[in-house]
């Protein structure tokens, strides 16, 4: 890791408390369930492999990826427990897949098949998780008990697959924060009636899982009675979709986790009327101070950001002027007069520096913010308990 005083910007990653939303998550869920975190996408841009080892370290034993491959590099980073792949195994992924132990969430009765066929092929049974669509559409097994013909198929294949140990049964919530729709209630009706029909059939399942972040903190597992296993994302690192509608949870103490800072590199005076940036969008209302900071949608600023969104040096909230560019972004000076090169600006962290915010000005969402901040930024961890 560079010096941070080398570097042009980076993110500093709170290990602590990552472990805290962690534990917070662990409560709200109740006892008996288990968590199954999800680090997909390198942990929503904190880095996988560091989050994924101070998970394990708090007691997470279940880790959800995207795809073989994201598992596949926890594995190489010496991640042990349970790594479940939502998006399934492509084909031809199956046997890379039992070696590491990556298990698939299966979206369809072929990967079930394929899956059965490489344990067949191993002559040991192998683990998968079945995801059953209640509604999302998306992804997911379609099982009607209204409609029996879907339901039977499920099962023939389930028992044509005797290789297959299904260790758990899911569902994906397409809306659980939306307390002004019957959308979730729907589905976990559905979803009850799945596992009574998989369950008449012999499948009793280890783990029950359909809840989300905004469900395991606006809806306490309330609808979700039969689980065992949350799914907690965006809320281990500090965020959730804010609720619509009369939802009962009131605030909760989750954290940021991650902090973004930028080097200024220089400061100029611009005379009034004078053009900023690409474009010249913007023209300054009077003589004024100008930082250029060493950020920009290179590194995973939002270029929407531009005459738009704000940083904070020492505290004052200096506006983003002109077009962000791919390496360098311009800030007024006005309300942070100190302000020199060497000097770090925040970009995001808590409130109103947050994902969040930073979200609603580019008309986004807090999962794309924090996922774009790009690989070229590097990622410094801390913890008290490691002095870092």
């Amino acid at each position: 890791m560079l010096d941070s005083g080398l570097v042009r910007c980076r993110a500093i990653v709170d290990l602590d408390a990552l472990r805290a939303n962690f534990a917070y998550l662990v409560e709200r869920a109740g006892s008996g369930r288990v968590l199954a975190c999800v680090v997909k996408a390198d942990a929503y841009g904190h880095g996988a492999k560091e989050v994924a080892r101070a998970l394990a370290g708090a007691g997470a034993r279940h880790f959800a990826v995207a795809s073989l491959g994201e598992g596949a590099e926890l594995r190489d980073a010496g991640i042990g427990g349970v790594i479940l792949a939502l998006g399934g195994i492509e084909r031809g992924g199956e046997g890379e897949a039992a070696a590491r132990g990556v298990e698939p969430l299966v979206g369809t009765l072929g990967q079930l098949r394929r899956w059965n066929d490489e344990a067949r092929r191993l002559g040991r049974r192998l683990s998968c998780h079945l995801c059953l669509n209640t509604g999302m559409n998306r992804l997911g097994i379609d099982c009607d008990p209204l409609r029996g013909p879907s339901v039977r198929r499920l099962l023939d294949a389930l028992a044509d697959c005797d290789w297959v140990d299904p260790q758990g049964v899911a569902t994906h919530h397409a809306a659980s924060e939306d307390f002004d729709s019957a959308q979730a209630e729907r589905q976990e009706r559905l979803f009850s009636e799945q596992l009574a029909a998989l369950r008449r059939a012999g499948c009793v399942p280890r783990y029950v899982h359909s809840a989300n972040s905004a469900a395991i903190l606006y809806r306490g597992m309330a609808g979700a009675r039969a689980a065992t296993m949350a799914r907690p994302g965006l809320a281990l690192y500090g965020y959730v979709k804010p609720p619509v509608g009369p939802a009962p949870a009131g605030p909760h103490p989750l954290r940021p986790v991650l902090e973004w800072r930028a080097r200024l590199v220089a400061v100029r005076s611009v005379a009034e009327h004078a053009r900023l940036g690409y474009g010249a969008t913007y023209v300054a209302p009077r003589r004024m101070r100008v930082g250029v900071l060493s950020v920009g949608y290179g590194d995973g600023l939002a270029w929407r950001l531009s005459n738009r969104g704000a940083v904070s040096l020492g505290g004052a909230r200096c506006p983003i002027v002109g077009q962000v560019s791919m390496d360098l972004t311009m800030a007024d000076l006005t309300g942070a007069p100190g302000a020199r090169p060497g000097d770090e600006a925040l970009l995001m962290g808590s409130e109103p520096y947050d994902a969040a915010g930073m979200a609603e000005l580019t008309g986004g969402i807090p999962y794309e913010t924090l996922c774009r901040i790009s690989k070229r930024v590097p990622r410094q961890y801390v913890s008290a308990a490691s002095g870092r």
